[in-house]
């Protein structure tokens, strides 16, 4: 392997491209003391290194991860709910910086729960996410810049109810650890609103406050 241990000449490239570079130097070697040729390598094996992590695809775990809202109902208290079945992936970033990383998420409209099944079911029907017509809520972000130490903002566009509308999201990197198969896990709290009427979601009349919290707590581990 290039990546690791000690770097020689007849080690065999992983990528074409290194591949190129390395039959280039091995017919330039003689010009070359073996020395320049290992380190000529090493630096390419930390640039191609440093390319593929920020290329990194990361999948949320469910198991430790929420996404929950909250509604203010009749003005003066509040109902939880959350997506029970959900799916995500990250294009891009390091477990230190994921600026200009890609989501995509998607829930279904069906694991809806608020603890209530006739409430649920309501929240289901053509009054709220028409769920026959439209089984999934979905996210695909088209910006993700830093705002601070550990902040991002994250801009992109929500769908319900077939529509799609730019929003705009608050995500704070809690941290990350490395994983026992050489990877790593890294966890972020994303917090935001919307206003439901813009999407027609707009059951309930005036008992639902149209503003609507949205806090996603994720954790994500690296893809092999």
């Amino acid at each position: 392997m290039l990546f690791g241990g000690v770097i020689t000449v007849e080690q065999k490239c992983r990528f074409p491209a290194l591949e190129k570079i390395v039959s280039f130097i091995r017919t330039q070697a003689k010009n070359y003391s073996m020395k320049r040729v290992i380190l000529t390598l090493f630096v390419i094996s930390t640039l191609f290194s440093a390319n593929l992590m920020n290329g990194q695809t990361w999948k949320i775990d469910p198991a430790h991860s929420s996404i929950l809202f909250n509604a203010k109902h009749s003005g003066i208290s509040f109902v939880n709910g959350r997506f029970e079945k959900f799916e995500a992936t990250v294009e891009g970033g390091t477990a230190e910086d994921f600026t200009n990383a890609k989501i995509s998420f998607t829930a279904q409209v069906q694991s809806i729960n608020t603890g209530v099944d006739g409430r649920d079911n309501h929240l289901r029907s053509a009054d709220f996410f028409d769920m026959e017509n439209h089984p999934t809520v979905t996210f695909k972000s088209t910006s993700f810049t830093k705002s601070g130490d550990g902040m991002y903002k994250v801009v992109g566009d929500l769908t319900m109810r077939g529509n799609t509308k730019q929003v705009e999201l608050m995500a704070q990197h809690i941290g990350s650890i490395d994983t026992k198969d050489g990877g790593k896990k890294v966890g972020f709290q994303i917090k935001g609103s919307v206003d439901r009427n813009e999407f027609g979601v707009s059951g309930a009349g005036g008992s639902v406050a149209p503003t609507i919290e949205i806090i996603c707590n994720v954790e994500m581990a690296t893809q092999k």
